[in-house]
């Protein structure tokens, strides 16, 4: 009788950690991708793109929300605590196992660095080594160019899954206003291509070339070496050689 009660009580036990691992995992149970809501819109929030966030948790966790480094960087997308964490807000650790709310401080953090260094793979090199060993004047290090080739084939892989919804437009004005926002040449370029970088993929090809074509109207000035208008011309061949595979 005494061990069919213990048999019985561990069989309570069980059923009671099983259901308690199904309801915290419930986000992820409920959707196609792994936090797929969290992603969405932390990517809308901070204007990024979902696949790139997602690429980003796969390469520092794996998509476990529950990750500590031995350095204590902590969750999907491994925030340092207690540095990095209280800078964007987060005043608890326990906080940092929160899926949703450590996708959106590392959306914050990624969304902070391409405004500070005005570009896409400085950024991730910055989160990657920290952004004051970043230099928009040197190259970026062989450890951050191999990081930063992992999360870009990460989020192409990702992306080509097409299970993450993806935010944008390919809005002229929006480009326009952005060039205005400054008006240093150099400043201005950067922030077109940029912008070109983060939006191609919402354009059809002939609203690319209606934004080559009208380059030096919309910014306001001529385009620094061509180069905005030979990474427009890239993107255009790129697209063409996509849809002839």
């Amino acid at each position: 009788m005494m061990r069919a009660r213990q048999r019985a009580a561990k069989l309570v036990n069980i059923l009671l950690v099983g259901c308690a691992l199904i309801s915290s995992q419930s986000t992820w149970a409920n959707e196609t991708f792994p936090f797929k809501s969290c992603f969405e819109a932390t990517a809308l929030k901070y204007n990024l793109d979902a696949a790139l966030l997602a690429g980003l948790a796969s390469v520092e966790s794996s998509f476990n929300p529950n990750a500590v480094s031995t350095s204590d960087a902590v969750g999907l997308m491994q925030i340092k605590w207690p540095q990095t964490a209280t800078e964007l807000g987060i005043q608890s650790r326990q906080d940092l196992f929160d899926p949703c709310l450590n996708i959106d401080a590392g959306g914050q953090y990624l969304s902070a660095l391409r405004e500070r260094f005005g570009s896409k793979l400085l950024a991730l090199a910055g989160y990657f080594e920290g952004p004051t060993k970043v230099s928009t004047s040197r190259g970026i290090e062989d450890n951050s160019v191999r990081y930063i080739e992992r999360v870009l084939r990460e989020e192409q892989l990702i992306a080509a899954l097409d299970e993450l919804e993806r935010f944008g437009d390919c809005d002229v004005v929006a480009f326009q206003e952005m060039a205005a926002e400054t008006h240093h040449p150099k400043d201005r370029a950067s922030k077109a291509r940029l912008w070109v970088a983060e939006h191609h993929t919402f354009c059809s090809t002939p609203e690319l070339l209606r934004i080559r074509n009208r380059l030096p109207e919309l910014l306001g000035t001529a385009d620094p070496n061509g180069e905005i208008r030979t990474l427009i011309d890239q993107i255009i061949l790129e697209k063409s050689d996509s849809q002839k595979k």
